[in-house]
Order: structure tokens, then sequence, then C-alpha cells
């Protein structure tokens, strides 16, 4: 009778033990994660975050707020995202950027009115604000 006795406590204390380690093992991948904002989404995608200047300040007062904007000129193609009306700052990224982020964006349940094109436009001012960006200015 001990022996059985000795023997079901082996086992109880193995099965909670495989229930602990299986809890361990699931690792933070099965837990929620936490949810990020449009900039730091814009910032893990690989766009760059730039500080206009001069004229570019005012250009930067036409585009809409928290929507991505596609800028082509010149055969050139960038992705301009104003994260905070009124700011001298905004985010700017190529196409792989833009395609990470709308990935991204997507899993976080970001706004579909935030993560695709709003507007499409060619203005010289977004060219050259990604080439400063690039350190090409």
């Amino acid at each position: 009778m001990k022996g059985k006795a000795a023997w079901l406590g082996v086992v109880v204390m193995t099965a909670v033990l495989g229930i602990a380690l299986v809890g361990c093992a699931t690792g933070p991948s099965s837990s929620p994660t936490a949810v990020k904002s449009q900039a730091d989404l814009l910032k893990d995608a690989g766009f760059r975050l730039h500080t206009a200047q001069g004229a570019h300040v005012a250009y930067l007062q036409t585009l809409p707020a928290k929507k991505v904007v596609l800028n082509q000129y010149k055969g050139q193609t960038c992705y301009l995202v104003c994260t905070d009306p009124g700011s001298k700052q905004c985010y700017l990224g190529d196409k792989a950027a833009y395609q990470r982020y709308q990935q991204m964006a997507i899993q976080q349940n970001i706004s579909e009115d935030q993560h695709k094109v709003s507007e499409e436009r060619s203005d010289p001012e977004a060219l050259q604000m990604w080439a400063d960006s690039q350190g090409a200015g």
C-alpha cells in the first residue's frame, strides 16, 4: 500500500511539473503584445523622422495628419506621414518601408485610413525633404 501511495505521489508531482513547464514554454509569443503608436510602427518599418526647415515647414502644413501621402516626382517615389499636426517633423520612407508599415499596422489593428495611402502628390518639396533625410542635402 505504501508503494502505491508513493507511486501515485510521483505521478501527480510529474503531472503538475509538466503542466508548469508547458506554461513556461509558451513564452512571450503567446502573450498579447503591447499596441504601438503610429510613430513607433513607422520607425520600426524603416521610416526616418525628418525635421523640416525653411519652405519645407509650410509644405508639411499642407499634409493631412496621421495619413500616408505618396509623392511621385520625376520618377522618384517617397511616402510621407505627419503624425503630429502642426509639427515641423514628418516620417519619410521608401516603398519597402511602406510595405513593412502596412503589414505591421494590420497586425496592430491600426485604422485603414492611417496605413493606406490617402492621397498622391507630385511635389518637388517632398523629394527634397527625402534627399535631405538621406543625407544628400
